[in-house]
């Protein structure tokens, strides 16, 4: 239930809607056969009239099914008592389980900060979206060994590449004034994939790099899978900029050797 909560939300909504359409049509001909009033001479008497009565009774049901819903979708269990009779629910989930691997590679990845750039360095991997892809392939890998073996599919591209549902969470993104986050996220309601996207960059003039996630149905994607993906392209940017630094240290270094050995000759 915690993990398909929008699903739940979704379909409680829609037989509450029916049924309140349901329940406002059946009080509007009742009352149209027989009206409370039938000749009306006071506003309570005209605001008893059919339609007035339905559409009171359909937003009574609707509030009603709100509420309901929200107590539902928004209130997870672990203890169910029914008289003398009680069952636990195991507390640590899958899902906490896989929160906390979250974060275990998260931390991973800065431990091995200077492994990660002198691989980057060793295999002439220097520009951000190669970096990004070293990264989500590390990330897509741990995944599906440590988090129930889950399938990630994962593709980083320009934002030129980009098409369809992609192109419209990247605009989402891109369109934000004030930058509050650079991840964007959609669940599918039936049946299909997951969809996560991030962008980075690394100066105004330089074009954004945008990694794609994808994973199955019956896995949606939450804040914590938002953060994680904020985590790694934060990381990114700075294993680039870290590869950048170096080599214009290499870069000057030589320049100053060459130039030291003319003032001697």
């Amino acid at each position: 239930m915690n993990e398909r909560r929008q699903e739940i939300y979704f379909v409680l909504m829609s037989i509450f809607t029916l049924i309140a359409i349901g329940v406002g049509v059946y009080m509007y001909i009742y009352y149209w056969k027989y009206p409370m009033f039938i000749d009306p001479s006071s506003i309570p008497e005209h605001f008893a009239q059919p339609i007035f009565i339905s559409m009171l009774t359909i937003v009574l049901i609707l509030l009603l099914g709100t509420f309901i819903t929200h107590f539902i979708t928004m209130i997870p269990f672990k203890k169910l008592k029914l008289f003398k009779m009680e069952m636990e629910f195991e507390s640590n989930t899958i899902r906490e389980q896989q929160i906390a691997n979250q974060f275990l590679y998260t931390s991973t990845m800065l431990h091995n900060h200077t492994e990660n750039v002198k691989y980057l360095f060793d295999n002439n991997l220097f520009d951000l979206k190669e970096v990004l892809q070293f990264l989500t392939e590390s990330y897509k890998t741990y995944s599906f060994f440590y988090n129930n073996e889950m399938t990630l599919e994962i593709d980083v591209l320009d934002s030129t590449e980009l098409r369809g549902k992609e192109r419209k969470l990247f605009n989402a993104i891109d369109a934000q004034k004030n930058i509050k986050t650079n991840t964007n996220y959609v669940n599918r309601l039936i049946r299909g994939e997951n969809l996560l996207i991030g962008t980075a960059t690394v100066g105004e003039g330089s074009g954004k790099v945008v990694t794609i996630i994808r994973r199955g149905y019956d896995n949606p994607f939450d804040t914590y899978d938002q953060e994680t993906l904020e985590s790694i392209l934060a990381y990114a940017v700075i294993v680039f900029d870290t590869i950048v630094m170096i080599q214009l240290f290499q870069e000057n270094s030589i320049f100053d050797g060459v130039k030291g050995g003319k003032s001697q000759d």
